[in-house]
């Protein structure tokens, strides 16, 4: 039997250290700009951006027109509690609200700027920060 020699691959190349982002990925905001975003939907606490000069950046201005409309819808549903025969229904409302504050924060932290469900038609035609 003949003996065969393994052909010597060539060593693969060093891979850069740095990661690639593809061109479709939008632009991250400043991490303080995130975290303004993240106190609009955390009730009175908009408050915070709301007074500071991140009020003027696009994503936290995005994201105080949404937290306004939930605050607003928070107040309301608290008010339907009060209402005789309404604390159920309004606890439930209030729940809902809760939700989709939830899901706006997780948004927000995430970095995208995405329109709540529901939320989406108010905000069309309310835009206190604009």
């Amino acid at each position: 039997m003949a003996n065969k020699k393994k052909k010597k691959h060539p060593a693969p190349a060093a891979q850069p250290t740095e990661k690639r982002v593809p061109a479709e990925c939008p632009v991250q905001p400043p991490r303080t700009a995130k975290l303004m975003g993240a106190l609009c939907y955390l009730n009175v606490l908009i408050l915070i951006p709301a007074c500071s000069r991140w009020r003027h950046d696009d994503f936290v201005k995005f994201h105080l027109n949404q937290g306004l409309v939930l605050l607003a819808l928070a107040t309301v549903c608290a008010c339907v509690g009060f209402l005789p025969h309404g604390s159920e229904m309004g606890l439930t409302l209030t729940l809902l609200v809760d939700a989709l504050s939830l899901v706006g924060l997780v948004q927000t932290l995430r970095g995208l700027k995405a329109p709540l469900p529901g939320v989406r038609n108010i905000t069309k035609g309310f835009h206190p920060f604009d």
